[in-house]
């Protein structure tokens, strides 16, 4: 069985490279590893990986480095496993893959392969959630703020956004049907959690075959402020601003140009198209969970 681990030395704000030196020496199967020096690289390195026949590729990094490899490894037979080493590391909590490095390591020795569903869009492909609006701002935020991680600076993102931004009209068509309302944003799940372990999605399945589409309409920042504790633990889904469809072809467009993002990672602006393709990634998941 040949593994390769694909290490982002930048994941985690420079975390990476310390945890993945902690769990070296408690890999007792041979592999081969490779550090990756530029965004996009491990894309490249995974799928030469798959083709060069490795059976699993290993993302050790943050959602932004799974998403990579995912991308690299889509449609193979190839395996994704995920030792978390970013600063979100939403996907593994849908997945349940254990935060902790050495334990997620042993899902990797010891788990069982998955397959998972898989979001295509025009430039490629995302594990775990897409969407337009206030969350996809409240990224452009984020990048700015380096003194927090994870749900921390994700809380402090959105109380900066939610000052200069506003809910706009908006058009999503979802399997031919279209929904014509005043939005925050609009998310496209597959997986349950974003921004650092807001639970966005309480319900999304990553292999039913389905998005659940989330839409959360027009309330004033105040409600938004008392809207977002609950999100962490999904408390949210019955608020009459929240609003859920399913289904398997979204088009997200506002009436002005709006930021757009998947998994984490601003791909430009509306009018964006989302797809899902069935049981399209095998992933390495833990023997004593399912999702």
């Amino acid at each position: 069985m040949k593994t390769l681990f694909i290490v982002n030395p930048v994941a985690g704000r420079n975390n990476s490279v310390k945890i993945w030196n902690d769990i070296k020496p408690h890999i007792t199967y041979s592999y081969d590893f490779i550090l990756t020096k530029a965004p996009g690289e491990a894309t490249r390195i995974a799928q030469n990986a798959a083709r060069q026949g490795f059976t699993r590729v290993v993302a050790v990094g943050g959602d932004g480095t799974v998403s990579e490899v995912v991308n690299g490894i889509v449609r193979t037979d190839t395996e994704l496993g995920i030792i978390p080493a970013g600063s979100g590391n939403d996907t593994v909590k849908t997945l349940e893959i254990p935060p902790n490095p050495i334990d997620a390591l042993a899902v990797i020795k010891s788990g069982y392969s998955r397959k998972v569903d898989i979001g295509k869009y025009d430039r490629g492909y995302f594990i775990n959630v897409a969407g337009a609006g206030f969350d996809a701002e409240t990224l452009n935020t984020n990048k700015n703020i380096t003194f927090l991680s994870g749900s921390l600076a994700y809380i402090a993102s959105v109380l900066w956004t939610l000052i200069r931004y506003s809910p706009r009209k908006a058009k999503v068509k979802i399997d031919g049907k279209i929904y014509n309302r005043k939005l925050w944003l609009a998310v496209v799940a597959n997986g349950q959690y974003f921004g650092g372990g807001i639970k966005i999605s309480p319900d999304a399945r990553i292999d039913d075959g389905l998005f659940d589409i989330c839409l959360v309409g027009e309330i004033s920042r105040l409600e938004i402020i008392k809207f977002l504790p609950k999100v962490f633990s999904g408390g949210h889904k019955d608020h009459k601003a929240f609003e859920v469809i399913r289904g398997k072809d979204v088009q997200i467009e506002f009436e002005t140009a709006t930021a757009a993002q998947v998994d984490g990672e601003i791909i430009g602006f509306t009018p964006v198209t989302f797809s899902i393709l069935p049981k399209a990634l095998k992933v390495i998941r833990n023997n004593f969970t399912s999702a």
